[in-house]
């Protein structure tokens, strides 16, 4: 490859090492680094292949070789005296080699160990004058460099191998139920964060110390403190009174989500009039009103199925789902799936396992232009040829700030009001072209029709009948056998791990709604394509 191929990418690494370091300084260090490695690697006769993979994996490792630079710990002896070594029968290398491996033992130390250890030996600070700088008795600190150095000895002489999450870091996608923080709590916590996530993974099997973290994942512990502090503040980490943390909350593997996918499918078929019978009669009880359509007809469906399922099991849990109040207004339990770098499915369970879904969100508006209350609930399934990015690209950080902008310009369109004659945030004005390419609005004769399903308020209330009536029947139908299921298909979560609630160890093994709705279709209840994109969303305003 040419260098100025590597030479291009200098934007990208700069931009991928501020998100590592936070520092523009570091981060310019950090990407120059990882550019002249790269050079020089070609220039010895490397070939490579995909830049930016390679690239990444190169600014990745210089960024820990950066963090253990940090810890620069002069080469000594292991004696109870601590004393600099001068043994000159000794070679450099094996001096260079002692010193690493001291430098790794300090630096995974906790931080009350590490810090006498650091201020008596290397800054030559009394034990008293320690003492008196820590406001701790000066038999606290000879007891902390007598345990700080028995840790280090034993660590030297089993000489560890780092944990693979040390130079393969998994990826470990956090999501939640219940009302996030204001911050987008808690996927904000991990999102990006390859250390945190890896430290959570770490962390699930077995409470452990921040030392062992350390260790295990090949950075020094003062680097990994701060991390696990964050962790534990956010809710996603428990700290328990000797010290050790563990990560509060369910992950799930990739393959939990298509484990018993045949299986589903079988129940679902199965139990499949359950579902229709309900919902033929919500049908013929939704084409009698006014506002009937088929898009409305279409988040029916979604609406009884996913309702149903959810409401007939939660009476039934052992252990219910409690969202707990978090910090920052939060009100959420998490729960976590680890992404293998390209995982693929096996051929076996290969086929319809595109059955996830976003929950239901619901928007909000008060008083807009004088219009009372305005309303926008939506799905996102795979029904939709936009699902899970239907709410991108319009340049506004957020769903919710999204949704909020979508209402507005909705209400604006229906009543005839132009967008640019009110204060609307002008990046979803700019986004009226890729609103039409989604399927939300169509032009016609230079003025945009509103396509998704708008009711009234009165509208809503009847709406709303007709699904709650098909929820309970549906409900009523398949609460005894989703019981059996559920109590044969649990995920094994560590004994430690008592805060999780029964439909996280169940949430990967159940038949979903997307399968009932699915297989209605498939038996010609509905149909599959309505003729265009159909995002499954609908407005409430008078």
């Amino acid at each position: 490859m040419p260098n100025n191929l590597i030479e291009n990418e200098t934007e990208y690494v700069l931009s991928a090492a501020i998100a590592r370091c936070g520092d523009l300084q570091d981060a310019q260090d950090l990407a120059q680094e990882t550019i002249l490695s790269a050079l020089l690697f070609i220039q010895k006769g490397g070939v490579i292949e995909r830049p930016r993979p390679f690239l990444s994996t190169l600014l990745n490792r210089k960024y820990y070789d950066m963090l253990r630079r940090r810890y620069r710990i002069p080469t000594v002896s292991m004696d109870n005296s601590f004393d600099i070594a001068d043994d000159e029968d000794e070679s450099n290398a094996s001096f260079a080699e002692t010193a690493e491996a001291v430098r790794r033992e300090v630096a995974c130390l906790a931080h009350s160990y590490r810090s006498v250890i650091v201020k008596h030996y290397f800054y030559g600070k009394s034990v008293r004058d320690i003492a008196n700088e820590f406001d701790i008795p000066v038999g606290t600190v000879k007891s902390r460099l007598d345990y700080g150095r028995k840790q280090m000895k034993r660590g030297l002489e089993k000489m560890e191998k780092y944990k693979e999450n040390s130079y393969a870091p998994q990826e470990l996608w956090v999501r939640n139920s219940g009302r996030p923080g204001m911050d987008g709590e808690p996927l904000s916590l991990t999102e990006g964060d390859a250390l945190a996530q890896n430290l959570l993974i770490l962390a699930y099997e077995k409470p452990i110390t921040v030392s062992d973290l350390s260790k295990a994942i090949g950075v020094a512990a003062a680097y990994v403190e701060p991390v696990v502090r964050r962790m534990v503040d956010g809710g996603l980490m428990q700290r328990m009174g000797d010290g050790r943390v563990y990560t509060d909350f369910i992950i799930y593997h990739a393959e939990d989500y298509v484990k018993y996918i045949h299986e589903q499918e079988t129940f679902v078929k199965d139990h499949l009039s359950a579902y229709t019978e309900p919902l033929k009669a919500a049908i013929a009880e939704l084409k009698e009103t006014p506002f009937y359509s088929r898009r409305l007809e279409r988040f029916m469906m979604i609406n009884i199925a996913s309702g149903a399922l959810y409401s007939c099991m939660t009476p039934m849990r052992e252990k219910p789902q409690v969202f707990p109040d978090r910090p920052n207004g939060g009100k959420w339990i998490a729960f976590g799936t680890i992404c293998p770098e390209n995982y693929q499915i096996p051929a076996e369970k290969r086929g319809k396992e595109d059955y996830m879904m976003a929950g239901i969100r619901g928007t909000t508006i008060d008083n807009y232009l004088g219009a009372g209350k305005l309303k926008i609930y939506n799905y996102e399934t795979p029904l939709d040829p936009n699902y899970c990015c239907k709410f991108d690209g319009y340049g506004i950080s957020g769903f919710s700030d999204v949704e909020v902008s979508m209402l507005k310009l909705f209400y604006l369109l229906k009543k005839g009001i132009p967008p640019e004659s009110v204060d609307l945030d002008a990046r979803i004005i700019k986004g009226i072209p890729l609103l039409e390419e989604r399927g939300f609005i169509r032009s016609r004769g230079g003025h945009y029709e509103v396509l998704i399903p708008v009711l009234t308020h009165d509208g809503e209330k009847r709406f709303r009948s007709i699904c709650k009536k098909a929820i309970a029947d549906f409900g009523n139908n398949i609460r005894e056998p989703m019981a059996e299921w559920c109590r044969t298909h649990k995920k094994d979560i560590p004994p430690h791990l008592t805060s999780v609630p029964d439909q996280k160890l169940t949430m990967p093994f159940e038949p979903s709604g997307m399968m009932f709705v699915f297989e209605a279709i498939a038996a010609g209840i509905h149909p599959r394509d309505l003729g265009g994109p159909c995002p499954e969303t609908i407005a409430v305003f008078d």
